[in-house]
């Protein structure tokens, strides 16, 4: 049992969030707690041995929840749903008295394992009503389910996601929200829909009751200083968040030019490259001697451990903002004498990424935090100013959550398919690419799959087993209004689902660096998932 096991290693003392949680396993929750509290932890006390689901905005968060849950406390009994889930079963090594990935893989989608780490579009599909999509709501009548940070979901997510936590409220299944940052207006949304503070959940913030001193903030509005940023990473671990994948690759270009030791993650690295960079950020963040830098975007913000010495950062909105800050000092190392949080205001995203009224609310009521030790009580009352419900009913982000919501409220059954909502849950209709450097590579490798695809006899395993070795060399493009993105072929390769493109891809396996895929000119940053 992962309780007796989390609880024989702490020895019984717990973290004051711990604590509350495993003192209500029976209650509806919404926690907030700085980033290092140990709410993973806390989360999985509360599940208490019955059956959980735990939620994230991301794989790579999810995943590094999954290997965190497997290798710490080694508990087995653990599944792992998301659309690229199956790829790292069959990347784990396995005993003889282990299952295989296929195996793992029908149990995980089965929703069967006692405790599933999941993203929420594998969970929250019963919200639209399609047929086959009952079997989420009928499992989480009976299970407790764990959201971490939903700030970080977009308007539409948000509404699926309160919605559907009205329907598994009156069913009779458990949820406990637990996250670093909760706006207001989520606490109003949930009022609206029948879920109220102290009937239907209880709240509790740990952040005021937090006595760190982990950061202190710049703004710059001038251009990025490359020389500073390569000063530091000489001595420093520096870590550098850009809003889109071209800014992030403009600048490793750029700081690359001046030092080898920089290093580039982002989401147009084919899945194999990306799982390398992944695990090689982690273990950079973990080596105490090491120095560096490393240059990202959004996916490292919800739920991933790493810690840096120094955060330089794009302005974006507020929850997003302190999520980023939560990468940096961590584990309060260091007394920050001098900003170790510098953002740049260069309205990079605003409108593409990122919603512009909300964006601006929080440069506004940042500037009062600005050569300050930025406490967890002030962080708390600067997510309640910008988003003050009062004032951002006009904005897009409060009308299209209120659009959303009504738009599940008279939704019908059967007004979608399965398949359906699959693509409707993110509004984003994707393709999977292969760029031509990597398939000339593997040709060999492509070429006889294809061919072993096309039989007739193949097994459902050996042909997920198949499939899933061709998806570790590729990427997901998203269409524009349906579209094919210049450079994609329209035809597929033969038996797959891949299409080929001729966009410049780059990547060393050997120094793990590289920009990944280059568009030839620059789009919205949506055209690829994070």
């Amino acid at each position: 049992n992962i309780i007796n096991i989390i609880r024989k290693k702490w020895g019984g003392k717990f973290k004051p969030v711990q604590k509350f949680m495993n003192e209500h396993t029976n209650d509806n929750l919404v926690i907030v707690a700085p980033t290092g509290a140990g709410k993973t932890e806390a989360a999985l006390l509360w599940i208490d041995g019955e059956k959980g689901f735990y939620t994230l905005p991301l794989k790579v968060s999810s995943n590094a929840i999954y290997q965190r849950i497997k290798e710490q406390y080694d508990y087995k009994d653990i599944s792992l749903l998301h659309s690229d889930s199956f790829q790292i079963y069959l990347e784990e090594p396995r005993t003889e008295l282990e299952e295989d990935a296929y195996t793992k893989d029908k149990k995980a989608k089965l929703l069967a394992a006692p405790l599933t780490i999941s993203t929420v579009d594998q969970l929250f599909k019963f919200v639209y009503k399609a047929l086959g999509t009952e079997i989420f709501a009928a499992n989480l009548k009976y299970s407790k389910l764990v959201l971490d940070e939903i700030q970080s979901y977009s308007p539409r997510v948000i509404a699926t996601i309160l919605y559907g936590l009205k329907t598994i409220t009156r069913m009779g299944g458990k949820f406990a929200i637990i996250t670093a940052t909760f706006p207001p207006v989520l606490g109003e949304f949930m009022k609206m829909y029948g879920l109220e503070e102290g009937r239907e959940y209880q709240m509790r913030d740990f952040s005021v009751e937090s006595s760190t001193k982990r950061h202190k903030i710049a703004i710059r509005e001038d251009e990025i200083d490359i020389k500073e940023i390569v000063e530091q990473g000489m001595k420093k671990k520096v870590l550098f968040i850009c809003n889109t994948v071209s800014k992030a690759q403009q600048l490793y270009e750029e700081i690359h030019n001046e030092i080898d030791k920089v290093y580039l993650l982002h989401s147009r690295f084919i899945r194999r490259d990306r799982n390398i960079l992944e695990n090689e950020i982690m273990n950079f963040s973990k080596n105490e001697n090491a120095n560096g830098i490393w240059i990202t975007t959004q996916i490292v913000e919800a739920s991933l451990d790493i810690d840096f010495d120094v955060l330089y950062t794009e302005m974006c909105p507020c929850d997003s903002l302190l999520q980023r800050m939560g990468r940096c000092n961590r584990s309060e190392r260091y007394y920050p004498e001098e900003a170790n949080i510098i953002v740049f205001n260069n309205e990079n995203g605003i409108r593409t990424i990122y919603d512009s009224d909300l964006y601006k609310r929080s440069l506004d009521y940042l500037k009062q935090y600005e050569s300050i030790i930025f406490t967890e009580k002030m962080k708390v009352d600067y997510i309640n100013q910008v988003y003050d419900t009062e004032k951002i009913r006009e904005t897009g982000y409060y009308k299209k959550i209120e659009e959303f919501l009504k738009y599940f409220d008279e939704m019908k059954v059967l007004d979608y398919t399965k398949e359906e909502v699959d693509k409707e849950f993110r509004a984003i209709e994707s393709i999977t690419v292969v760029p031509d450097q990597v398939y000339e590579e593997y040709q060999n490798i492509f070429e006889k799959i294809s061919e072993f695809l096309r039989r007739p006899n193949i097994g459902r395993n050996a042909k997920s087993i198949l499939n899933s070795k061709l998806n570790s060399l590729t990427l997901n493009m998203n269409l524009f209004y349906g579209k094919l993105p210049i450079g994609v072929d329209k035809e597929v390769i033969q038996n797959t689902y891949i299409h080929r493109t001729n966009l410049e891809y780059e990547f060393d396996l050997e120094k793990k660096q590289g920009r990944g895929l280059i568009l030839e000119k620059e789009k919205d940053e949506d055209c690829f998932f994070a």
